[in-house]
């Protein structure tokens, strides 16, 4: 398989009518969406997966106590989460994809594998932050994970110009 010097994979392709790919606004979920708009067939689906961790009472009060107090009445914990999720959506729409939000409140990589379960994914699509080994040991992965329990097919897509995770 060849691929164009914009990445994008040239000749015949095999297409998936469902796919689940992980999005949280950086650079690398933006080139697995890109992914999962290339791959998904005619017909097909794709569902756009955006985890987040909602934090205790305690830690909502300390938080809110650390905000001037103009702006705890407006202040959002869900307005990142929601606005990935939206943007992704944009980006789907524009290209004229069949999509549909998840919002999930887990980790990342138990959101996007409980998903592709939930809908009968085709293929399971995720970026990689290109961690380094240790770190990668220390901290987990999302796509290592999602690599070791996916029930399906996925693709890591990484930045090609940094170290693979």
């Amino acid at each position: 398989m060849e691929r164009s010097p914009e990445g994008h994979v040239e000749g015949p392709v095999m297409k998936a009518d469902t796919i689940v790919v992980g999005f949280d606004g950086s650079d690398n979920s933006h080139r697995a969406l890109e992914a999962a708009m290339e791959l998904v067939s005619e017909q097909g689906i794709v569902h756009v997966v955006t985890a987040f961790h909602m934090r205790s009472a305690a830690q909502t009060a300390e938080m809110m106590a650390s905000l001037p107090e103009e702006f705890r009445g407006s202040f959002d914990l869900m307005e990142g989460p929601r606005t990935h999720l939206h943007d992704a959506e944009a980006l789907l729409d524009n290209g004229g994809v069949d999509h549909k939000g998840h919002l999930v409140e887990d980790d990342p990589a138990s959101a996007i594998l409980d998903v592709a379960d939930e809908v009968g994914a085709d293929l399971v699509i995720v970026g990689s932050r290109g961690l380094g080994r240790v770190a990668r040991f220390l901290r987990g992965s999302v796509s290592t994970r999602v690599a070791s329990h996916a029930r399906t097919s996925f693709l890591v897509v990484t930045d090609h110009g940094g170290d693979e995770e």
